[in-house]
Parts: C-alpha cells; sequence; structure tokens
C-alpha cells in the first residue's frame, strides 16, 4: 500500500470484531511511530501497550475511576469498545513545562507519532480508534496508562479488525483552505 493510499483510505472504526492484534505487530507499530520527527530528537513520546489479554485491567480501572454519574453512564459505550478491539497502544509525552515552545512542538510531535501507528496499522489490515476521551484517560486512568507526574497522555489507539466498513466523509475542497502566496 503506498502512503497517499493509505492517508486516502483509512479511517476510524470504534467497532472491531474482536481479533487479538499480535504482539508482533504491537511492536511493529511501536517501531513506526519513534520515526515521527521531533525537534531537537527529543523523543517525547512514551508508550504502553495493552494486549487484548489484558484488557480485563483496563475494564477494572475504567469501573473504579467512573466516580460521577455521567462517567457510569459512559462505561456501556467504553465497554463496547473494549470489547471488540484486539489491542491498545497510549502514547504519552515527556512535558516540558518550563519551555512553552519545546512543550509544544513535543506534543506534535507525540500525535504525528499517534499518525504513523494508525497508518502503519491500516497497511497490516488493522483499522484504528485514536481517542482523547476523558473516558479513557482522564483522571485516575493516568495511573492505570503507567503516565509519570511529567508526563501527559495524547491519546489511546484502539486496534482491531473493523466490524463496519466506514466511508469517507466529505472534506472541503482544498482551494476553500488554503491561501497561496
Amino acid at each position: 500500500m503506498h502512503v497517499s493510499q493509505a492517508i486516502l483510505s483509512r479511517r476510524s472504526h470504534k467497532m472491531f470484531r474482536g481479533d487479538a492484534v499480535p504482539d508482533e505487530d504491537l511492536k511493529h507499530l511501536l517501531e513506526l511511530a519513534i520515526w515521527a520527527p521531533n525537534h531537537k530528537f527529543t523523543e517525547p513520546w512514551r508508550f504502553t501497550v495493552l494486549p487484548k489479554r489484558s484488557f480485563g485491567a483496563l475494564l477494572y480501572a475504567l469501573e473504579v475511576s467512573a466516580d460521577t454519574e455521567k462517567a457510569r453512564s459512559k462505561l456501556h459505550k467504553l465497554r463496547d469498545i473494549i470489547d471488540g478491539a484486539g489491542g491498545a497502544i497510549a502514547v504519552r509525552q515527556v512535558r516540558s513545562p518550563d519551555n512553552p515552545e519545546r512543550d509544544l512542538e513535543d506534543y506534535a510531535a507525540c500525535a504525528i507519532a499517534c499518525q504513523h501507528i494508525q497508518l502503519g496499522a491500516w497497511e497490516r489490515g488493522w483499522a484504528s480508534y485514536w481517542t482523547t476521551s476523558a473516558g479513557f484517560i482522564g483522571g485516575s486512568l493516568a495511573d492505570f496508562w503507567h503516565a509519570a507526574p511529567d508526563e501527559r497522555l495524547v491519546g489511546v489507539i484502539f486496534l482491531g479488525k473493523a466490524a463496519l466498513e466506514m466511508t469517507a466523509v466529505r472534506r472541503h475542497p482544498v482551494d476553500s483552505l488554503a491561501v497561496w502566496l
């Protein structure tokens, strides 16, 4: 698959068939992620890999962290995603609070690492869903994902075989979004 084909055909999926993503594929995706460009080679990313066999721990952490009625009501939606997914990778950023410019650049580098994971997964036939939802990364879940005090969770990417085919959402024409100088 060519890069442009992967970019144009990849879609976010929240519904998966339940197939476990092999550890070798998860490691391959991490290898792709660390090739994201990063200013001054800071390598600000850290990863927490959650194979399907460890999803019970995530479900338990979600139940424990659901400390409000709103959070408890969202649990069934979160469980639906987890039940079908075959693996997950949390991407964490090492923060630079004393250097806001570097902190922003490092966040962007981690976001690109997330995209590398998604494109690499798609190339191997795995669908993905990148979430920044507080339901998955908020509150006490930072401990579950092993986020250090100087880190922020950029998101969690759930992976699996797509249960449904997703169609492209219409995009605005490039000419309406770009200014040429």
